[in-house]
């Protein structure tokens, strides 16, 4: 190569280092060194956003996971409890008719209760009826009467009781007469008599009120009218409080069936139920018990 070529090879070569030189001003490098931070950002936040969804998919993979089985569960136990609630139907259907039923059974039972009760009260009527000739005796030492019960109270109905064999009246016919059987051998058996004629058993009754006969120990004799058990039932309850209503001078009867009557300083009363006796008296009468008796 010529000296001249080389010379202007130099000069073109030195006029572009100038060039380089003079784009490499601050400004030039401060836009470049922007540039290349705004790439690097740029593919920081993709690298960034990357990890951030490949973490955020693998934490929710699991989650999403369990949702669905949760899902799942959560469907069957509907179905369940859909079937729970169709069961329960069913059986409140079941329950409302069986509670018709037992209304209309209790109304049905009520009914014959009512009709029982009152069949009852007919029998022990027509009881109380076959027994109105009837005599009871308590207290009659036992085996006095000998193999004969009618024969001796024939003989001693009108030495213990005078007022029945007042000439005027009819001569005492008893129609049979026997001892009630009882498992308790310490008290005295009760004596029953059935006498041909009503106005005998209330002859004996009223004038064994009057003479209180006694045995020659001082042993009184009772007399009571035969009841039915129901009839006698009822008219025992009167027992303690006839009791009491004695010890306060206050007169008192029963007529049949069970019907207390009571006479209290001139007031007349009529008491269903010993209940219905201490209920009306307790605020006129001190029912308690005397301390001397």
């Amino acid at each position: 190569m010529s000296s001249a070529k080389k010379d202007k090879a130099l000069t073109k070569k030195q006029e572009s280092n100038r060039q380089q030189q003079a784009s490499d001003s601050p400004a030039d490098i401060a836009m470049l060194i922007k540039q290349a931070i705004a790439d690097e950002m740029e593919t920081l936040q993709g690298t960034v956003a990357d990890m951030l969804k490949g973490a955020i998919e693998k934490a929710l993979n699991p989650i999403e996971k369990h949702l669905v089985e949760n899902g799942n569960i959560l469907r069957s136990l509907k179905e369940q409890a859909d079937g729970h609630a169709k069961k329960f139907d069913t059986v409140f259907n079941k329950i409302d008719s069986i509670q018709v039923a037992v209304r209309k059974n209790e109304k049905e039972t009520s009914s014959c209760i009512m009709e029982v009760t009152k069949m009852r009260r007919k029998l022990n009527e027509l009881e109380d009826r076959s027994r109105m000739n009837n005599v009871r005796i308590v207290n009659l030492p036992t085996g006095v009467e000998g193999d004969d019960p009618r024969s001796y109270l024939q003989k001693m109905l009108p030495i213990w009781i005078p007022s029945i064999k007042s000439p005027n009246s009819n001569p005492l016919e008893i129609d049979r007469a026997h001892r009630i059987f009882s498992n308790n051998t310490s008290r005295l058996r009760t004596m029953v008599l059935k006498l041909l004629r009503y106005t005998d058993r209330q002859a004996i009754l009223e004038g064994a009120r009057k003479a209180r006969p006694t045995l020659q120990d001082g042993t009184q004799l009772l007399f009571f009218a035969d009841y039915s058990p129901d009839t006698t039932q009822e008219r025992q309850e009167y027992k303690e409080i006839r009791t009491k209503l004695r010890q306060k001078g206050i007169d008192s009867f029963i007529i049949y069936p069970a019907i207390l009557k009571v006479n209290n300083k001139g007031t007349r009363m009529s008491f269903n139920s010993a209940e219905e006796v201490k209920e009306a008296l307790k605020s006129t009468v001190d029912m308690r018990e005397d301390p001397g008796h």
